[in-house]
Formats: structure tokens, sequence, C-alpha cells
């Protein structure tokens, strides 16, 4: 419970999260399809099925709220839970995995070279890791033929996140020694298994791109990785200073993965060393996957079609877990094998372990009580004046309503519950849909400045009232949810002290 605790301070945040916004209406609108008709995004292809079919039923009868919060508390005590077979299973003693949970997402929010997390908002990949844990677990105590149908479920959930951790697992069955490597006879009708139950999920990822041409299919998936999200997907293309932080960071973690690897004849006797092995394998795979990733980027260059092709499968997400999940747990057996034979010296270390992490999470949790905005709404002018004109929105017109609103207002549908045009979080993942994302963003809110560069995100009200007339004539807009700052000259519906609600004017 413990351990429960420890996800609960670091991805306790106010909802909706970042993420929750985007999974959460699409849960929603899957099960009710006239909720938000006509947005672009929730209508486009749904390849989370898993995630839409179980918890989306639940926005049937409950809130947005009620169900983030649900489920953050179901992948929580998940991911507990398994944390702690997983930890049981290479460190003795009690309590040494409430340090190593704490360790863990720790040195991944901190350490991550791609941006990937584990405990936060609820998705599909919160419950897709508690499985991957869980099935590594039962490779660390030498049971495969548990693992391979986990981690079809885990493909089931995410696909990217349970295939990935595949790859890893097969990676430490071959280099498993030959003594103790199961074989491939015997774990036949478990693998089958397991690809029986990654179907929901790799039929859906399949199906995305079914239906466009290559030639769309193509630009798509360059838009995705270079314009939409580089950070994850194609690191090599960030701003320097960026790119050198995120990589001294990870470097720091890689230091101390190889330096723990050294120690391992004494971190962990028996049958504990084996499992502890077995972990940092699969680690190790987890970074020879990313190096991998960087290499492909590289030799692609300059041909961008193909680079995008190759790292749009997120080459780099499971190291940001693996090399910590390795780290935590190595740390753990190395305060138990002290705390049997020098007590005192496991005293201070453990204390030391603990003391960073604690550290860092009660600055979480400081950030959180100054400032108790939810994360989704951490773009928006006021908070506050935000979700009043949501509501009133919500309470005074048509359900059918279709509204522009800023480039950054992610939460306005789990607020307001209309339909938008656009904005840049709700990227929607099948290049038809996507490429008519990327066109409305660019027709709304991009502009040459006086300079001769082109900027992307200038405020509504900049486009003065008769270009907002002929948006509202081309998509068939029926308000528009501006910043207050500079007015247009329309009609105006509803206003506070930092957003405005038009009805825009058609164009003749």
């Amino acid at each position: 419970m413990l351990v429960f605790l420890v996800f609960f301070v670091v991805g306790g945040a106010p909802v909706p999260h970042v993420n929750e916004t985007h999974y959460l209406a699409k849960a929603k609108h899957f099960w009710n399809p006239t909720w938000c008709a006509g947005d672009l995004f929730l209508e486009s292809a749904d390849p989370h099925w898993v995630f839409y079919a179980t918890f989306g039923v639940l926005t049937k009868w409950f809130s947005q709220s009620t169900v983030a919060w649900v489920g953050r508390i179901a992948a929580w005590l998940l991911l507990a839970w398994t944390w702690q077979k997983l930890s049981a299973r290479v460190i003795s003693g009690k309590y040494f995995s409430i340090i190593t949970a704490a360790l863990f997402v720790v040195l991944i929010e901190w350490c991550n070279f791609a941006g990937e997390w584990v405990v936060g908002g609820v998705e599909s990949k919160c419950f897709a890791y508690g499985f991957v844990l869980w099935a590594l677990a039962e490779v660390a105590r030498g049971n495969w033929r548990s693992a391979w149908p986990l981690l079809g479920i885990a493909s089931s959930w995410h696909v990217l996140v349970g295939g990935w951790s595949v790859v890893g697992l097969l990676v430490v069955w071959i280099t498993e020694p030959l003594e103790s490597r199961p074989r491939l006879r015997d774990n036949f009708p478990s693998l089958l298994l397991g690809g029986i139950l990654a179907l929901p999920g790799v039929i859906p990822g399949l199906l995305l791109s079914a239906s466009a041409p290559a030639n769309v299919a193509a630009t798509a998936n360059q838009i995705y990785v270079f314009e939409r999200l580089p950070y994850h997907l194609a690191p090599l293309t960030l701003p320097a200073g960026e790119l050198i932080g995120r990589a001294a960071r990870f470097g720091i973690l890689l230091a101390g993965f190889v330096w723990l690897q050294w120690l391992l004849p004494i971190l962990a006797t028996g049958n504990s060393r084996i499992a502890l092995d077995r972990l940092q394998r699969f680690a190790a795979a987890s970074i020879g996957i990313g190096f991998i990733g960087l290499l492909g980027e590289v030799l692609f260059w300059n041909d961008p079609g193909h680079a995008a092709g190759f790292l749009k499968y997120y080459w780099f997400r499971l190291a940001d877990v693996a090399v910590p999940l390795a780290i935590a747990l190595s740390c753990g057996s190395l305060m138990s094998q002290f705390s049997q034979g020098m007590p005192r010296v496991a005293k201070w270390a453990s204390l030391l372990t603990a003391t960073i992490p604690g550290v860092l999470i009660l600055y979480v949790a400081i950030n959180r009580w100054v400032d108790p905005a939810p994360p989704a709404n951490s773009r928006v002018q006021n908070a506050q004046d935000w979700q009043s004109a949501c509501l009133w929105i919500r309470q005074n017109t048509p359900q059918d309503a279709l509204f522009l609103i800023p480039r950054s207002a992610q939460s306005f549908k789990w607020y307001a519950e209309r339909p938008d045009l656009c904005n840049w979080k709700d990227v929607p993942q099948d290049p038809i849909s996507l490429l008519e994302w990327k066109n409305r963003l660019l027709d709304v809110f991009s502009h040459v400045t006086e300079w001769g560069e082109t900027s992307r995100d200038r405020r509504l009200g900049e486009l003065g009232s008769r270009r907002l007339g002929e948006l509202a004539e081309k998509y068939g807009i029926d308000y528009l949810l501006a910043e207050e700052y500079p007015p247009v000259e329309l009609p105006v519906v509803y206003q506070n002290s930092s957003y405005i609600v038009y009805q825009p004017e058609r164009a003749e």
C-alpha cells in the first residue's frame, strides 16, 4: 500500500492531466458518438481500442473527472502490486520496495531521454506497463511461460509498450545461459497465446494507415515525427541546448547503470543474482534498441520520408523505463546486501537512497500545493477564467455547435463538451485525418511576420473579424472562444476578464 502511496503523490495532480483530455475524450466518444459530434480528432481512427472499450463505458454513467480518478487508482494499484512482486524477486527484506519505487519514478522523471513516463494521468500505457512489470517478475523467477501471455495483454493495451518489451525479453532469452534457457518449443504455446492476446492492440494499429495512399501516409509520418513529436521520436532534430541537456541527464543514468552492472557479483547472490542479471540484460537490450533508433536517424538524415517511417515506432521509450528500473532494483539489492553484513552501512545507504527521491517527490507535492491548476490547463491564460468560459458554453450553446479555440486549449472538450475545429494536443493517428488536422492548424494560426518569418501560434483576435468570418464560412464554425486581447468587432455572447465568446459573422 505504501508503494501505491508513492505513486499517488507523484501522479496525483488535479484532473485533467495533459493526456487525460486526449484519451478520455476519445473513450467517451467511443461509447457515445453523438458527444462532441463533428470533432475531427474524436471521429478519427481509434488506435487504443482496449482502453476505450473498458474505461470508456464508465463515461456513460460518470463524469470524466470521476472516470479519470477511477482509472488512475486502478492503474496505480496494478503498478504498485506488480512492482512489489518484481522487487520481492530481487530484494530480500521489508520496505525496500518502497524506496525502489520512489527511485524508479524519480529517475524516469528527471533522467529520461525521450520524455517517457509511467506514473501520471490515466491512459492505456499505464496498464500496459503494469503487465510488463508483471511479466518481468515472472521472468525474474524463471517462469518464462507466464511472461509471454502477460506481454500479450500489455500489447493489447498499448502495442508499442508491449511490443518493445517483447523484443527486450527475447534478447534476454537469447543471452540466457544454455543450462537455464527454456527451449523454444516448450515456450511456443505461450508465445502463441501472447500473440493472440495482443491482437486487440495490434489490429487497430495496423488499420491506421490501411486506407491511406502511400504518399499520404509518408507525409503524415513526417508531420507526426518531425513537427508534432520530435521530442519523443526524433531527438537529434531538437535544439542543441535541449538535446545536450537530455543527453547529459541520460548519460549520467547510463554511467550509473554500467557501474551497478560491474558491481553485480556483490549486489546479490543465488536466485536474486540471477533475477537481477536478467533485469539488467533487459535494460541493456533497451539501450541497444535506442541506439539502433539513433543510428537510423543518422543514416536517414537526408531522407525524411524513410526517416519518419522508421522513427515513428518510438525507439527510445523503453530505455527511459528499463534503465531506471534496473538501477532502482540494483540499488535496493545493494542495500539489502549491506543490511545483512554491514547493518550500519546499510542504514546510511538506505537513508541516502531514500532521501534523494524523497526530496524530489516533496518538491513535486509543494509545487502542486502552490499551483493547484490541472496540468492540462498549464497553457491557458487564466485557468479559473478558462473553466468559467467553458462552463458557460456547456450550459448555453447547442451540443453540436462547432468552436474555434486557442491553439493550446487542449482541455476545451473536457470542460465545454463541444467539438472544436483543431488544437495542438489532439492530433489524429490515421494519416488522412492527420493531414486535415495540419491543414486546419496552418489555415488558422500560421502567418508571415513583418520580418519574413513564419509564425504558427498567433492569437485568434489577431486574425481580425473578416478573416474569422471567412473561417466560419469555410468550416461551419458557430462560435469563437478567444483570449480577451486583442478584441475583434464581432457579436459578443459571453465575456470574463480573460476570455470572450463570439458568434463570428459569415463572409458574404
